[in-house]
């Protein structure tokens, strides 16, 4: 008989047909009900072997119908290699990323200095990016950033020599050649690699410029290994780091030990829940779901506040970085507690417009009080679009045109002497900073035999790339569209499981009904007026804004807040 695996979307595991969550990384399986096996193919078997004459010309023809089940097997490998990508990585996102640290010199250098000269912090993920390939351009900007502002100091200190001969003339030179180094390095970085290596026809993430340095190079492998992990440790207050911010959240908890009339409740686990809730959630026909169990703690609990079991497999080195994965048995052991510093969630992100508008909605279950309380908890966290100037690389021809190279050229002139005067310090700090990085190793070792030192990752490239605005305004339906199925799927699948086993659902959908009609906010310069909104069956709910976005005073292009908090919901 033929055994029938599957291979796990993120892994690539082997696993059986029928798993829900994979024995190797614990990812919960998005499950397609027409992957299940099918019956079709053993049933044929037997037709050959029935005793009769007119079968017998039937029997070359039943091999055919027999390799059947070999039509659907080329789908399902080839599906799951495919759901990584584009799940995973988005490589709209990831261009844009990589536009950004060669344009922007601040942004690449938090980018080298808060990710890669971290080694000890952990890093924060960053939902549909390719980090590895992004910090890799990040190191090149650099490098490239350092030998233009070495060219300047050099051309200020001559300036300073020169200023009690020819004051005047000395400054407008060096500012005349400040002016054309800052012009050269423009124009390079925007038709030599923005246009040539990030457009949507070239981008090769593949190809992108390995750093200098074995160390460096060691170091961004490293990165790309804990980027595929199932684990957030975090710094902040809120857990979510690197998932956006924080639009919604919700809690309740329910009385499962009350039966529905005439029933007996029937017993479950937090983790048959859990899997339930995965596999309902994972069946949404949305662009990019991706469901993934993962362990969110604080950097700050790690030496000394989580148990023991989690500390030897989170911290097993306490002066290496935290580590990236931990066991679906440690994962299982903490859900079955609910209350320890280190806490699992269901992770459901759905990413759309080419990874610019991630919507991930974390929930947790926890069973309590003997079994007979059940803590239900979900929050939203939104990635909204990234800045428009960080998009530059779809507006880029191969070659400028005169506009264009005069606008690059004026922007240079504006932008040299306040480059020409930082120069210096650009360059001392560069020259001092094996010195910095040194002494700053020094203190976290420090902070680490005193037990202070936090481990948390406090700096997302991706979440700081992202703007505080819609760019189109359906990227801000499509985000009430993500975010409301998702919620709707999760508390209909939470009244579906409970009532296969027997027990008491008015609660639940009183709960229900209250989070889906307090699920609206106001934020911005949106003023409700005459609102009209109902709680019970049916919502009729009047919205009117106070203006116009346009009419309010604000561009266009720049549409609408991409977030919106709204308060504490169905509390």
């Amino acid at each position: 008989m033929t055994t029938h695996t599957l291979k796990c979307p993120r892994c690539q595991a082997d696993n059986d047909r029928n798993y829900r969550t994979c024995a190797n990384c614990g990812t919960a399986r998005a499950i397609d009900p027409t992957d299940a096996p099918k019956p079709p193919p053993s049933a044929p078997a037997p037709a050959p072997s029935v005793p009769s004459p007119s079968p017998a010309p039937a029997a070359p023809t039943r091999p055919p119908a027999a390799v059947r089940p070999t039509v659907p097997t080329p789908p399902a490998p080839s599906r799951a290699p495919l759901a990584a990508p584009s799940t995973r990585f988005a490589p709209d996102i990831t261009r844009y990323l990589c536009t950004a640290v060669h344009t922007d010199t601040r942004f690449a250098r938090r980018a080298v200095e808060q990710i890669v000269e971290e080694p000890r912090r952990a890093v924060a993920s960053s939902p549909g990016v390719d980090l590895g390939c992004v910090l890799r351009h990040a190191l090149a900007a650099r490098r490239r950033q350092v030998g233009r502002d070495v060219l300047l100091a050099v051309l200020l200190l001559i300036v300073v020599i020169m200023l009690p001969i020819t004051f005047g003339t000395a400054i407008i030179m060096g500012w005349l050649v400040a002016w054309v180094i800052v012009a050269v390095e423009s124009l390079s970085v925007h038709y030599g690699v923005v246009s040539k290596q990030l457009s949507r026809e070239n981008f090769a993430p593949d190809k992108a410029p390995q750093p200098a340095g074995a160390e460096n190079r060691r170091r961004i492998e490293e990165i790309e290994r804990r980027d595929r992990g199932n684990v957030v440790v975090s710094s902040m207050y809120t857990p979510f780091v690197g998932y956006g911010q924080t639009t919604s959240t919700w809690s309740f908890a329910l009385d499962t030990a009350r039966p529905q009339e005439g029933k007996q409740v029937v017993p479950f686990t937090v983790h048959e829940l859990n899997d339930h809730l995965a596999a309902r959630v994972g069946d949404l026909k949305l662009p990019g779901v991706h469901v993934e169990n993962l362990l969110l703690v604080n950097g700050k609990d790690l030496q000394y506040e989580v148990d023991e079991r989690t500390r030897s497999e989170l911290l097993a080195d306490p002066a290496g970085p935290p580590g990236a994965r931990v066991s679906t048995d440690l994962l299982h052991e903490l859900r079955e507690d609910g209350k320890g510093r280190a806490r699992p969630y269901l992770a459901i992100r759905v990413t759309g417009w080419s990874g610019e508008l991630a919507i991930t909605f974390f929930l947790r279950c926890a069973l309590l009080s003997d079994r007979k309380m059940l803590f239900i908890e979900g929050s939203s966290s939104l990635l909204a679009p990234v800045r428009e100037r960080y998009r530059i690389a779809d507006r880029l021809l191969d070659s400028p045109t005169f506009r264009q190279w005069w606008a690059l050229v004026a922007q240079a002139g504006l932008r040299a002497p306040l480059l020409l005067v930082g120069s210096p310090f650009s360059v001392i700090a560069g020259l001092f900073s094996p010195f910095i990085q040194h002494g700053k190793q020094r203190r976290q070792a420090q902070e680490i035999r005193h037990r202070a030192f936090d481990y948390g990752a406090s700096f997302s490239i991706r979440d700081a790339a992202s703007d505080k605005l819609y760019y189109r305004y359906f990227q801000q339906l499509d985000r009430e569209l993500y975010a409301k199925t998702v919620e709707h799927r999760v508390l209909d699948a939470l009244v579906e499981f409970l009532e296969e086993h027997d027990i008491d659902t008015n609660e639940l959908m009183q709960r229900q009904t209250t989070i889906y009609n307090t699920g609206l906010y106001a934020g911005g310069d949106v003023n409700v007026h005459g609102s009209a909104v109902g709680v019970g069956g049916s919502v009729a709910g009047v919205f009117r804004r106070g203006q116009a976005a346009g009419a309010a005073g604000q561009p266009a292009q720049a549409g609408q807040p991409a977030a919106a908090p709204s308060a504490n919901r169905g509390r």
